[in-house]
């Protein structure tokens, strides 16, 4: 194992070495990288930021209900020629309440507050999507590794019996076109090996872009796709697992608030013509220095209201000054002209929301039930490819041993044994991808039914058991 481990520095040093650059060693398993991946996601960080955002919206939609207070300090100077100098001062206390609007605030409340429960079941669905990319990109960097240290053996054998074939040419005991055929075998066999290392240091670069980590860090990885895993497979119901999801999935408490949202703002903006009614007081004290100690108080009452295009806004208000000696009564009606043309293009785009949201909701239930499904499906054909791809590879090795004991007999040709190489790696990498894929349907098979990942317990390391 030391010895894989050490290859695999090898394999992701040079290009460091290269450039003199000094780097950090990073060992990773699958839940290590998880936990990187999150914590340096921008996205995830921007969806808690948002979070916040919405928070202080259903804040500011709370205080709707309360009275809104304001103090006020007016000061005036006058001078005019050849008369005397006049000031004032003038403080007071406003107080404002709307006491009904059809409930709009209601609605906007619960817009806020769904909006708030969408961004935290995005954090979630993206803390799921995050995790499950960096399996596959993890499990593909082991799938890769593993392939690369086959094809390294492969190619040692391969030397060595190529070494036999030029010392058995020049003792006539084989023909220059058998030995050619071995170096052809060899020379396929490094492509290969090629090929996988540009793809294992390709991946290792591109998993660093996931985890957000350093150019100049040295990504090792801990696990091991054919040694480090013991596989499980166990028979489970679609109608459990379908049940399951239906309970667990946050997709379902998604669209429900997203469905409540789209509704709330649509009636906001059906209630257009609905009047909002305000009360009002205010307590001032005034005069012509300070501290003003003329006392007045009044109230009013307010009305706002949408006519189609248009809008209205009444008032009343009494006012009483000096001890309720002086006391006035004022009203005021304002008509703005065609200045609420917007209010046909909301009822349109809420009500296509609107519709749109209930849709998907009613849609989700079909959805789900197919996801189900299809990830049953898989992780059942996973598990018999993987079953088949062991027994072949166990075959070709088994195959492989004995053609290396018949070649060292003499029964038969080092160009045979050539060929049963070949074929012997072609089905240790069927092997290694059928776990891959057995692995990652596991993954979306928990993710299909809203478990947590690794929670139907269908794949344990061999090393957490050690520990």
């Amino acid at each position: 194992m030391r010895k894989s481990i050490f290859y695999r520095i090898l394999i992701i040093l040079p290009a460091f070495a290269i450039l003199g650059q000094t780097s950090d060693k990073v060992v990773v398993d699958v839940r290590k990288a998880e936990d990187i991946a999150i914590e340096n996601s921008p996205e995830i960080r921007l969806l808690g930021s948002q979070q916040r955002i919405k928070g202080y919206i259903v804040d500011e939609n709370w205080r709707s209900y309360f009275p809104t207070a304001s103090v006020s300090w007016f000061r005036n100077s006058n001078v005019v020629e050849n008369e005397n100098d006049s000031r004032s001062q003038r403080v007071s206390l406003n107080l404002d309440q709307v006491i009904y609007d059809g409930g709009r605030r209601k609605l906007s409340l619960q817009a806020a507050i769904s909006d708030l429960n969408l961004t935290k079941y995005d954090l979630l669905l993206s803390i799921n999507d995050l995790k499950f990319k960096t399996r596959n990109a993890y499990y593909n960097l082991l799938s890769f590794q593993s392939q690369l240290e086959l094809q390294v053996r492969s190619i040692e054998r391969q030397k060595e019996q190529l070494k036999f074939a030029s010392r058995e040419l020049k003792l006539g005991d084989t023909t220059e076109v058998q030995l050619l055929q071995i170096s052809n075998r060899l020379n396929e066999i490094q492509l290969q090996q090629k090929k996988t290392e540009i793809a294992l240091f390709s991946g290792i670069e591109e998993f660093k872009i996931l985890l957000r980590l350093p150019s100049t860090s040295q990504v090792i990885l801990k696990d091991n796709i054919e040694t480090g895993y013991e596989f499980t497979h166990k028979y489970i119901s679609d109608k459990d697992l379908i049940d399951l999801a239906f309970r667990s999935r946050v997709e379902f408490d998604r669209t429900k608030a997203a469905e409540l949202q789209a509704t709330s703002e649509y009636e906001i903006a059906k209630s257009y013509y609905i009047p909002t009614f305000s009360v009002g007081s205010y307590y001032a004290s005034s005069g012509d220095r300070y501290e003003p100690r003329q006392r007045e108080y009044g109230f009013n009452f307010k009305m706002n209201m949408a006519l189609g295009a248009h809008t209205v806004q009444d008032s009343s208000n009494y006012i009483s000054r000096a001890q309720d000696t002086d006391r006035a009564l004022t009203s005021s009606t304002t008509v703005g002209i065609y200045d609420n043309l917007q209010y046909k293009r909301k009822i349109a785009q809420t009500g296509v929301a609107a519709e749109q949201a209930k849709i998907s909701r009613k849609q989700l239930d079909d959805i789900i039930r197919i996801e189900v499904q299809k990830a049953l499906q898989n992780y059942n054909v996973s598990w018999d490819s993987m079953v088949i791809a062991d027994e072949n590879a166990d075959a070709f090795e088994k195959r492989l041993k004995i053609k290396l004991r018949q070649v060292e007999l003499g029964e038969v040709r080092r160009v045979d044994l050539a060929e049963t190489e070949i074929f012997y790696l072609e089905a240790q990498k069927a092997k290694i991808n059928a776990r891959v894929q057995f692995l990652l349907s596991v993954s979306q098979l928990e993710m299909a039914v809203g478990a947590s990942l690794d929670s139907l317990n269908l794949i344990n390391k061999k090393s957490d058991k050690n520990d």
